[in-house]
């Protein structure tokens, strides 16, 4: 009979609020020496089962962090739709392990205790499973130290005779009594607090569960046949939300027979609230424990748990919890620290109204993203349509973009699609060696932008081969003046809500140069999609999603060189100008030679920080397998990424499938934000300002 572990990490800890979060629950938590709880119960398991028999349970939405923690693969890290209490838990991985060794053992452990003594914990274990081997449901009971009332308690009853003096039939649970109650347990001695740890054989609680939790065992006996099935996922979330919501305790140990408890003198905490916590850390000899950096005067008996690189001040105050973190300031009384579940609760970020938000979209960039793919068709037609001296203009073997801003992605973007050199250029200068063999295009949308303007005279005394185009202003002066051909785009829009007109009018230019001859027709059939899903009417919206998950953080934005980088860049350009807020971009494989010495004080100087990968199928392997390790290093330092996939069949198409997405994120975020996303306020403050300064 091979021994199984099985983590339970589905617990919330919301008496651990604000560290204790839904995005990073209490097992994530570095509250075991610097490492997670859920570190440290996976590696003082480990020497009992080796890493292929160790398995963790929690909602699917923990599951890749929890993977990366650990390097476990995929298929040792089972996942529910969504946390129904401890029973379902242990049945699903009951089965599944079951399924794959009819005679497994299986260590049932919660992902957020501290132990002290890890050798006689390991040695306790080692007990309960000749127990469980002997037939009997094992649970292991804590010698109570106090009188609490926040534990469930065990009374033991007669020795079992096949481990005297070592484990006892349970007599009876009793689930957090009363302060009386649990004085009169400790007076009368027998009992023990519940650790919520179990030892049984895998198919004896499934026949437990099957006498008693009828709707589980009817769940559990519908995916028996589906294990390892691409039917598997579909039919677990359409049968998790009939099965009972139950813990085991009142499930099936409280009526199950041949229950035994084995009596642990491991030093166990449960760290259940900030008191909990408080009583495990270091204390100066006036009661203080400080996580962070901590100014006291006067002060006893005080919990601080600081932001890195932020300290926190107390003068004349004793028996308090003070907890900062990114998402919110907890005062509270040391004693009464299990009653701020009640606050987490209240905290919760309720779902966005997001017909109200809409509001603030008065200029209607809501309806210009919802437009880029209808822009992008009438482009190509323009693009079609212009006038163009194909024999001036032929014979280039690079071409230099000169443009700024929203206009100026342009040329990045042509530089990823374009078979030949492109050199985005982003001054009031060309380089100086670009000669006859160079296409001179000058993007700029509103076509007075001074920058682009000087760029484009300067590179006009080295090229006599340029193009132009904008919606009028000062660049198509000076085009046709230098006998320029110059291409018209519709105006009216915000430079950065116009990409379509300025991208896809160039490719179809590019297409009658020869230069260009992928088909768009894909590319295109993607974004009218996405304009359908990503709308404000549209149900399961991912970009609100994505939306919510960056709203108060600060976008780091990674793309990869010679694929998406330019997207990743539009997504920070974009976030800043519609949502009003700081985002940054890298890109790879060079932020792995550089910025990830940065991530190790991320948490101190930039806390509120999310890194987001963008990927595509057209990643190089050896980028994906960075970006595999540069998510242990996150999820080590519990730093918070999100991954996003691109949609589409061709790279183009999943190419622009991210640009799209990241527009329509970043204009839902501004309405997170409470702002109105058309304005650019400081943009124009700059210019007005330029226009009044005399040097240069």
């Amino acid at each position: 009979m091979s021994v199984y572990a099985v983590i339970m990490a589905g617990g919330k800890g919301e008496r651990l609020w604000p560290a204790s979060t839904p995005a990073r629950p209490k097992p994530f938590l570095p509250l075991a020496e610097g490492k997670t709880l859920i570190q440290a119960t996976y590696d003082r398991v480990v020497p009992l089962t080796g890493r292929a028999r160790m398995y963790v349970i929690a909602e699917r939405r923990l599951a890749e962090p929890i993977r990366v923690l650990l390097g476990l693969p995929p298929e040792q890290v089972l996942t529910e739709p969504q946390g129904r209490n401890t029973a379902p838990a242990i049945g699903l991985a009951a089965l599944v392990l079951a399924l794959q060794d009819p005679e497994a053992i299986m260590m049932v452990l919660p992902a957020d205790h501290l132990i002290g003594d890890e050798e006689e914990f390991r040695n306790t274990l080692s007990l309960g499973v000749e127990a469980a081997r002997a037939g009997y449901l094992v649970t292991l009971g804590i010698e109570p130290t106090y009188p609490a009332t926040g534990y469930g308690y065990i009374q033991r009853g007669e020795p079992l005779p096949e481990f005297p003096q070592r484990a006892f039939r349970v007599r009876r649970f009793t689930e957090k009594p009363d302060g009386a109650t649990a004085e009169g347990f400790l007076s009368e001695g027998g009992y023990y607090w519940n650790a919520g740890i179990f030892l049984w054989r895998a198919a004896r609680i499934l026949e437990e569960i099957d006498r008693f939790l009828p709707r589980l065992s009817a769940a559990l006996q519908r995916l028996r046949p589906l294990w390892g099935s691409a039917a598997w996922e579909g039919t677990l979330r359409e049968v998790w939300d009939q099965v009972e919501e139950i813990s085991i305790d009142y499930g099936v140990m409280e009526r199950a027979e041949r229950v035994a408890v084995i009596p642990a003198s491991f030093d166990w905490h449960d760290l259940g609230d900030w008191q909990g916590v408080w009583e495990v850390l270091p204390k100066d000899e006036r009661g203080l424990a400080a996580q962070g950096e901590h100014l006291a005067e006067d002060t006893g008996r005080t919990l601080v748990w600081g932001l890195p690189g932020k300290p926190v001040a107390t003068l004349g105050v004793s028996g308090l919890a003070i907890v900062d973190t990114p998402e919110a300031l907890l005062v509270a009384d040391l004693a009464r620290t299990q009653e701020v579940r009640a606050l987490a609760r209240r905290a919760r970020k309720t779902p966005p109204d997001w017909k109200e938000l809409y509001q603030l979209d008065p200029s209607g960039m809501l309806e210009e993203v919802k437009k880029f793919p209808a822009q992008c068709r009438e482009a190509l037609a323009l693009g079609k349509a212009a006038e163009l001296p194909l024999d001036k203009l032929s014979g280039f073997s690079r071409v230099l973009c000169v443009g700024m801003g929203g206009s100026g992605i342009t040329g990045d973007l042509l530089a990823r699609l374009l078979p030949l050199e492109v050199i985005p250029c982003r001054g009031y200068r060309v380089p100086e060696f670009i000669g006859e063999e160079t296409l001179l295009l000058a993007v700029s949308y509103s076509g007075n932008t001074e920058e682009t303007l000087s760029a484009f005279r300067d590179g006009l005394s080295k090229t006599p081969r340029a193009l132009a185009i904008s919606s009028g202003g000062k660049l198509r002066e000076l085009a046709e003046e230098r006998g320029v051909p110059w291409i018209g785009i519709p105006g009216g829009h915000q430079p950065r809500a116009a990409l379509g007109y300025l991208l896809f009018t160039l490719l179809s230019a590019f297409r009658r140069l020869g230069t260009f001859n992928a088909d768009l027709e894909p590319v295109l059939e993607v974004l009218e999609a996405l304009s359908r899903k990503l709308a404000p009417a549209a149900a399961g919206n991912r970009a609100q999603e994505l939306a919510r998950a960056l709203h108060g953080r600060v976008p780091l934005i990674c793309g990869v060189h010679g694929n998406t980088a330019p997207v990743a860049f539009r997504w920070k350009t974009q976030i800043n100008e519609n949502a009003k807020q700081p985002a940054f971009w890298a890109e790879l494989p060079e932020l792995c030679h550089n910025e990830i010495v940065g991530y190790e004080l991320t948490e101190r100087v930039l806390p509120t920080s999310q890194v987001v990968f963008l990927r595509t199928d057209s990643d190089h392997p050896r980028v994906a397998a960075r970006i595999e390790i540069l998510r242990e290093v996150l999820a080590r330092r519990g730093l918070a990424y999100l991954e996003v996939e691109a949609e589409g069949e061709d790279e183009f198409s999943q190419l622009f499938s991210l640009l799209y997405l990241g527009d329509w994120v970043s204009v839902y975020l501004a309405l997170l934000n409470r702002v109105d996303p058309t304005p650019v306020r400081p943009i124009q403050e700059l210019k007005d300002r330029l226009a009044r300064y005399k040097g240069g």
